[in-house]
């Protein structure tokens, strides 16, 4: 994904000593339909109108701080100057199990209900 739509990735760091430390990171593709779909998980197809966000992951050492918040709320303010600069951007899409729900909401996500998309033995939801 990272090759395709690498404008599309966004990491957290922290400076570690010498280096700095990736902890958390945020990635997407983009799709013409207007809800994540499993085709849409696998695919990447350049300047369409839904980013769907597949991955937002913090490492277990930096959770429960607010990096995830803060690396998703910063995700949405450039995908939103991105589209005032001319990318096609009309929706964000992802989806999510019901225990991250609040999470989500708390970065400015819609609930929307059962997703169609079936991965595993736990239901998934679209936001």
């Amino acid at each position: 994904r990272q090759s395709q739509a690498g404008d599309l990735f966004l990491g957290a760091y922290v400076d570690s000593n010498v280096t700095r430390q990736l902890v958390g990171y945020v990635s997407s593709t983009l799709s013409p339909a207007e809800t994540l779909t499993h085709e849409s998980m696998s695919t990447h197809v350049p300047n369409s109108s839904s980013v769907c966000i597949h991955s937002v992951c913090v490492s277990a050492t930096h959770r429960k701080q607010g990096t995830g918040l803060r690396l998703l709320k910063e995700y949405i303010s450039r995908l939103q100057n991105a589209r005032k600069a001319g990318q096609p951007y009309q929706r964000v899409l992802l989806i999510t199990h019901e225990e991250l729900r609040s999470f989500y909401e708390k970065a400015g996500f819609e609930w929307l209900g059962a997703s169609s998309v079936v991965h595993g033995t736990k239901p998934w939801y679209d936001m």
